[in-house]
């Protein structure tokens, strides 16, 4: 992906960014704000976002930066994860051997949170892709949120996922769940305004320090994007090579046109 005029020392636009290489947007600011306060002060939290829009790199980003001191990060896939799966997640989680039972899986969840809690540390399980979680499972939440008459709850559990989720939480049945919701935040797409900030400072990760994307390239991402990250990255990617292909020391409006005509490709 090199050409005479700019080359690179990693892949630019890549997904394996480290926390402190992830673009700070005004709603991941938000959202960290967000979540910082209510992995201190609550208990469950619901984080929404498009396919692509970086609520999972957001998540994982406020999790690395907890003390490892205080706070145990718990990270579960939601694909047909049922009650007895989660609360066997769980378990291995906090190396803890589960037994055959339900209800004896969930008596030593509940014990190892509450020893957890009374080391000083508090486990933050996050689900991602929640939307897929059954009405089921997230009625299971109520019970695994609910200790001592709901006096205090020694775990806080962060759901992420589509913006479906919301809506199958506002279910009649899942009113009990929906009470306990201590923050709702879906995150936004990145603004016009944010675009080519946005591609410059991907273009700095991979060791470019200089904007190569003209202004009406820019517009035209922001135009076929909708601002969704996974999405602008993957249209610059196809960019820079239409570009280097051609010999351009810039990327125009014409390279991003081709760039989206190989995307639809794959």
């Amino acid at each position: 992906m090199n050409s005479p005029y700019f080359s690179f020392n990693r892949e630019p636009f890549s997904r394996e960014l480290s926390p402190k290489e992830v673009f700070v947007s005004k709603g991941h600011r938000e959202l960290l704000a967000r979540l910082r306060h209510v992995i201190k002060t609550g208990s469950l939290a619901v984080i929404t976002g498009q396919v692509g829009s970086g609520k999972s790199t957001a998540i994982r980003s406020v999790m690395q930066s907890l003390e490892a001191s205080r706070y145990r990060y718990i990270y579960l896939a939601s694909s047909q994860l049922s009650p007895a799966e989660f609360y066997k997640s769980l378990l291995y989680q906090v190396n803890i051997r589960p037994s055959r039972g339900f209800s004896e899986n969930k008596r030593l969840v509940a014990q190892a949170m509450l020893e957890l809690h009374q080391k000083g540390i508090k486990p933050v399980v996050v689900i991602d892709e929640a939307q897929e979680l059954t009405v089921q499972m997230l009625s299971e939440f109520r019970f695994v949120l609910n200790y001592q008459a709901d006096s205090f709850s020694p775990l806080m559990v962060v759901l992420a996922g589509q913006p479906q989720l919301a809506e199958i939480l506002r279910l009649q049945v899942l009113e009990c769940i929906r009470q306990r919701i201590n923050v709702h935040y879906r995150l936004p797409c990145l603004g016009e305004d944010e675009i080519a900030a946005y591609i410059l400072h991907h273009l700095k990760v991979a060791g470019l320090d200089k904007q190569i994307f003209t202004d009406a390239a820019v517009q035209l991402i922001y135009q076929f994007s909708k601002g969704i990250p996974r999405r602008i990255n993957n249209i610059c990617r196809y960019a820079i090579v239409a570009a280097v292909v051609a010999d351009s020391p810039t990327i125009d409006a014409d390279a991003v046109q081709k760039g989206l005509e190989d995307d639809e490709l794959i």
